[in-house]
């Protein structure tokens, strides 16, 4: 079920990417041929600093996410879509280690899972996506979202189910103990619930 969803909404943004680039080239060929003549796509890509090309690219990603996950619970129900996040959320963070590892994002402690895990989440989710370490050591650490993108392209659809604490809580324990397995994730805090940031608290246990 769920990769019947997650094809959809993937269908749907290469659709809707297709058109667009389709749209732009057939602009710059009939509508303005002599100004497209001799110019490269790399020269006017690199007209767009990264960071804006990184804010786009991750807003598709988030708006899928939330259609996804607010498409899923409508038609299966609130104790299905727990199921469904149980299962697939924990995998989802060990595979975000993995590919931590082949940007050179390594650790094992507290400390380092503390920047690692935000990190690769904002890879995802854009340069909108605000944390801050409150507190670390090898042995405990604890950060905050203060800006997070689900949460807000959630809030712009005026959507007020809770999608995301569950998902989050397990992805971010799944991804920590891919980095060790004594690295244990308690979430102290959750917007959805309530509260005014997200918050996570990462233990190393003997």
């Amino acid at each position: 079920m769920k990769n019947d969803f997650h094809e959809a909404g993937r269908r749907a943004f290469l659709k809707g990417l297709a058109i667009g680039a389709g749209g732009y080239f057939l602009g710059a060929g009939v509508i303005h041929p002599q100004a497209a003549m001799g110019q490269s796509i790399p020269e006017y890509l690199n007209r767009i600093p990264m960071e804006m090309r990184w804010r786009i690219a991750s807003n598709s990603t988030v708006i899928n996410e939330v259609n996804w996950a607010k498409a899923l619970l409508d038609k299966e129900g609130r104790e299905k879509f727990l199921e469904i996040r149980k299962r697939f959320s924990p995998a989802g963070g060990a595979s975000a280690k993995k590919l931590a590892e082949s940007f050179g994002l390594t650790g094992s402690d507290a400390k380092s899972a503390a920047a690692i895990i935000p990190a690769m989440v904002a890879v995802y989710y854009g340069p909108q996506q605000k944390y801050e370490i409150e507190e670390s050591s090898a042995e405990k650490a604890r950060v905050s979202c203060l800006e997070c993108s689900f949460w807000n392209q959630a809030q712009r659809r005026n959507i007020t189910d809770d999608l995301c604490s569950l998902h989050s809580r397990l992805h971010w324990q799944g991804f920590a103990e891919a980095l060790n397995p004594d690295l244990k994730v308690a979430m102290l805090k959750a917007k959805p619930l309530g509260d005014p940031v997200c918050e996570w608290l990462l233990e190393l246990r003997a």
